[in-house]
């Protein structure tokens, strides 16, 4: 597949798209906020009714993406996704992988499985392929306590700019339909329908 970016000009749109992208991941974690509210917070604004627990999440997702894009040469591998996750939660668990059952009933991942199979969806050679497989895998194996998909979005993320291959982001019209179409898959293993939908409404170019 070719793009049509840089990783210069991808890098420039990811900056441009930088507050967005703290808002796509804040919605992800549930935080009922908007647009204009992160950009408040995120200018040290007091927003009354955002907690102080959402206004620590909304500064460490800033932090994690500006570590993202500092860090676009190292290889988005489980030592990545870990250290991501670390700076986001920024608590005791923070950056470690789960060591029991979550509430979903999912066992917790055994870390050289984990790694092996992060190093075999990273020798995917289509980039936009590649990326929504370690999308979608992050999302549906929760490696982590919390945090999983902003994490997961944030390092995919980092793959799409250094390739050129656009930015990906979940914007207001399309969460409903996001978590549907991420339920449908993690009920049927069926991926192809979250795939196409995430191509079609949240990879954005320009």
């Amino acid at each position: 597949m070719e793009f049509c970016l840089s990783r210069q000009d991808n890098l420039e749109l990811a900056k441009k798209y930088l507050i967005k992208g703290i808002y796509s991941c804040a919605k992800l974690a549930n935080i009922n906020i908007t647009f204009h509210e992160i950009q408040a917070v995120l200018e040290n604004i007091d927003v009354y009714r955002i907690s102080p627990e959402h206004k620590s999440i909304i500064k460490n997702l800033q932090k994690a993406w500006n570590y993202a894009l500092d860090n676009l040469d190292q290889t988005p591998d489980l030592d990545f996704l870990c250290k991501i996750n670390s700076i986001i939660l920024d608590n005791e668990q923070a950056g470690k992988l789960r060591d029991k059952p979550n509430e979903k009933n999912l066992p917790p991942p055994d870390p050289e499985t984990a790694k092996k199979d992060l190093e075999t969806i990273l020798q995917i050679e289509d980039t936009l392929e590649k990326a929504l497989e370690y999308f979608l895998y992050g999302c549906k194996y929760q490696l982590f306590s919390n945090g999983n998909k902003r994490t997961v979005l944030l390092a995919t993320n980092s793959i799409l700019i250094k390739n050129g291959a656009g930015l990906l982001l979940i914007q207001d019209k399309d969460y409903v339909d996001f978590n549907l179409k991420s339920l449908y898959y993690y009920n049927t293993g069926k991926s192809k329908p979250f795939k196409d939908f995430l191509v079609e409404n949240c990879i954005i170019k320009q």
